[in-house]
C-alpha cells in the first residue's frame, strides 16, 4: 500500500515536503508508519515520540482528520491515504 507523507514545520527538514512511503501487506496502522519512518530517519524519533508516546505538541491528520479523533496511533491505514505531520505552532 502506497501512503503519502506531508510534513510540516521541523518534520519537513527532515522528510521532506511529500514523500511517498510503500507499506508491504494490508493491515498497517499509523503506528507502523512511523516507526518505518523512525528507523530510516532517526532524528525524526525525538521529535515524534517522548518516553515512547506521541509527543503533545505533535499533531498527525490522516486524510483531513486529527487522528486523535479516531484511533490514534493505532488507526488503520489504506492504499491513497495521505498524513500530514505537524508540530503545534504556539505564539501571542
Amino acid at each position: 500500500m502506497r501512503i503519502k507523507i506531508r510534513s510540516f514545520a521541523g518534520f519537513r527538514n527532515i522528510l521532506g515536503k511529500e514523500k511517498d512511503i510503500d507499506l508491504p501487506g494490508e493491515g498497517a496502522m499509523i503506528r507502523d508508519l512511523l516507526n518505518l519512518l523512525c528507523h530510516d530517519h532517526a532524528s525524526l524519533e525525538p521529535l515524534l515520540f517522548k518516553e515512547g508516546r506521541l509527543r503533545e505538541d505533535v499533531n498527525i491528520f490522516l486524510s483531513g482528520k486529527n487522528i486523535e479523533s479516531l484511533q490514534s496511533l493505532e488507526t488503520p491505514l489504506a492504499d491513497g491515504d495521505e498524513l500530514a505531520l505537524f508540530t503545534a505552532v504556539i505564539g501571542g
